[in-house]
């Protein structure tokens, strides 16, 4: 689950996040069809600035190529078949990515370049230590009550 969710988090950060829009479910011959929420109750209950944000961000996405079009349908997909908890947790890690300076993000992107590169047994290794790390860091857990064995 969690290779399947960091691949999910990768994808949604390649591909801009269009988070707003529930599916992209016009099809890529239409000549300008709205944004998906246009017209519906959530839409209604959107600031002017939120819709404005998404009609643009529609807007990007009519104007890609039909198989890039597809591809983040693909992700979206993807992105919509996650665990609740998975989902929150790759729009935090989005909106991370998004307060993060330009250069962090250059040097981020180098270093997954770079990842990438390497064989797979290599990537696994890496991934494990990033495990280990992140297990190291993680405060404890909570003590359980009641005494050890159920007693």
């Amino acid at each position: 689950m969690k290779g399947r969710a960091r691949n999910a988090t990768a994808a949604l950060l390649a591909a801009g996040l269009w988070l707003a829009a529930p599916a992209f479910s016009a099809r890529a011959d239409d000549p300008k069809p709205p944004p998906p929420l246009e017209g519906t109750k959530r839409w209604q209950k959107l600031s002017p600035e939120e819709r404005q944000r998404i009609h643009e961000r529609w807007q990007q996405f009519q104007k890609l190529p039909p198989d890039q079009q597809e591809q983040l349908r693909q992700k979206m997909k993807q992105f919509r078949s996650l665990p609740k908890e998975e989902r929150a947790r790759v729009r935090q890690n989005y909106q991370r990515w998004q307060q993060l300076p330009p250069e962090k993000k250059q040097e981020m992107r180098e270093k997954y370049q770079r990842f990438q590169q390497l064989p797979p047994e290599k990537k696994q290794q890496v991934r494990e230590q990033h495990q280990r790390k992140a297990q190291e860091k993680a405060p404890p857990p909570p003590p359980t009550k009641g005494k050890p064995g159920g007693h």
